[in-house]
């Protein structure tokens, strides 16, 4: 199938990730099999966004050193990208931005494959029960207009 991922987008989810890991949620990558978009949940959480241009590079990757998802117990995770920045937002109390630096016209292609809970030839895998997961178009606008009222994790 062919197609490009929404410029601003939005990514919604509740997630209990395994104490301690640290693995990638999800993978989308092109069909020369790079990886263009990733989501690394645990200990510290990594967005992995590289557009066609190869923008930004891995030492630009946003990481969220302040955050543990691997604790084990459940969480609502929002990821919101709008123009040059990514935000997170863990259990609508805690809310981070970071900068992205990608290309002014960036697109992610999606002529490649989408994994969840691995990248290729990891060998670590992501251990995890997701409650709920949405993806929208929009940014932060996006984020804000899907929420997760009425979302409830489990025990």
């Amino acid at each position: 199938m062919t197609g490009i991922f929404p410029k601003d987008f939005s990514i919604l989810m509740t997630i209990r990730p395994k104490a301690g890991i640290q693995s990638f949620l999800l993978s989308i990558y092109n069909k020369q099999g790079v990886q263009q978009l990733g989501v690394e949940v645990g200990r510290s959480p990594v967005f992995l966004y590289e557009d066609q241009h190869g923008k930004p590079t891995p030492e630009d990757y946003p990481l969220f050193r302040t955050l543990n998802l691997a604790d084990g117990k459940w969480h609502r995770v929002a990821i919101a990208v709008h123009k040059k920045k990514v935000t997170i937002s863990v259990d609508c109390k805690q809310k981070i931005t970071k900068s992205l630096k990608r290309s002014d016209a960036a697109t992610i292609d999606t002529d490649g494959i989408t994994v969840f809970g691995t990248r290729i030839l990891d060998e670590e895998v992501f251990e995890f029960i997701i409650k709920s997961s949405v993806w929208g178009c929009g940014g932060l606008q996006g984020a804000a207009g899907l929420g997760t009222a009425g979302v409830r994790p489990g025990k």
